[in-house]
């Protein structure tokens, strides 16, 4: 009965302890994950990926054991995991949703610090909102407009023009915005 209880144990931490070894999907070491990043110039870089986006405000391309790192102002757009950022200017923006013409954005990064163009130094300030702000981007035109719960209405009818949207401005979270834009998205 000993060795039968042994032998089951055994079994067991071995299941166990396989299951533990197996990486994790898209995960890498040292919190790298699979990514592709598509540079100003549109060229891609396909490899595993560090997210520093939130605290510095860059990306790092992990290939052949050697580290790049990249700005907001280099970059056009990045994938990391699941999730996906485009840039404008030194600002990452997190894609929240995507419609046929409109695009739900939230901001990830406060850009700040000194870049230089050649020897030239420039100083980066503040870009329009805070961090976690909500932006839509519509697709014929580059610029972003900040929309929150004081200019909700302005915004969506600005964007949406005759078309009848509702939303419910006691409940402002992600899910009652992507809604309204889908139905603006749908009218358009």
């Amino acid at each position: 009965m000993k060795k039968l209880m042994s032998l089951f144990l055994l079994t067991v931490l071995l299941q166990i302890g396989t299951i533990n070894a197996q990486p994790a999907p898209e995960k890498e070491a040292d919190g790298y994950l699979s990514g592709e990043i598509v540079l100003a110039d549109n060229s891609t870089i396909t490899g595993t990926v560090k997210d520093n986006i939130r605290k510095k405000g860059e990306i790092t391309v992990l290939r052949d054991g050697k580290k790049t790192k990249y700005k907001a102002d280099e970059i056009s757009s990045v994938r990391i995991g699941s999730s996906n950022y485009i840039t404008n200017g030194y600002t990452f923006y997190e894609v929240l949703w995507q419609g046929t013409n409109l695009t739900l954005l939230r901001k990830a990064n406060e850009p700040s610090g000194v870049r230089y163009i050649g020897a030239e130094p420039i100083v980066i300030s503040n870009s329009e909102g805070d961090i976690n702000d909500y932006f839509v981007k519509i697709k014929t035109d580059a610029s972003l407009t900040l929309i929150n719960a004081k200019n909700v209405r302005n915004v969506l009818k600005k964007l949406c023009g005759n078309c009848s949207i509702t939303i419910d401005e006691t409940k402002w979270d992600t899910a009652a915005i992507k809604k309204a834009l889908e139905d603006c998205d749908k009218c358009k």
